[in-house]
């Protein structure tokens, strides 16, 4: 048997803040700087990339991505995560670290005898 636990994050309204998706969404635009290669990793549209991230920024009171255009007229954009940014992905991942591994430590002392 296997335990799989989800972990997400809902404002006061029951709208979806943060979760897997803007967790990983984060981590591919901070190694990439790109929208359009985020994207493509994750299977994804760039619109739909920038209304995810759009949902963080609303949700949030500082801003999340800074886009950094590039120095020539054809050159393409560039994003950063903010310092805000960064302590909400590492924050979310200890969390979430956090739960499984006490979901999973619980699970093996409840079911132990079912294996």
């Amino acid at each position: 048997m296997n335990l799989k636990v989800k972990l997400w994050i809902e404002n006061e309204n029951r709208n979806l803040i943060f979760g897997d998706g803007k967790n990983l969404i984060l981590q591919y635009l901070d190694s990439t700087g790109s929208i359009s290669e985020t994207a493509k990793k994750l299977s994804m549209s760039e619109d739909n990339v920038l209304k995810h991230l759009r949902i963080l920024e609303d949700n949030n009171t500082s801003e999340m991505v800074l886009k950094i255009q590039g120095l020539k007229k054809d050159s393409k954009a560039s994003y950063v995560l903010t310092p805000e940014a960064r302590m909400v992905l590492q924050t979310y991942q200890i969390y979430q670290h956090d739960i499984k591994k006490f979901a999973q430590k619980k699970f093996e002392e409840i079911f132990r005898d079912f294996n």
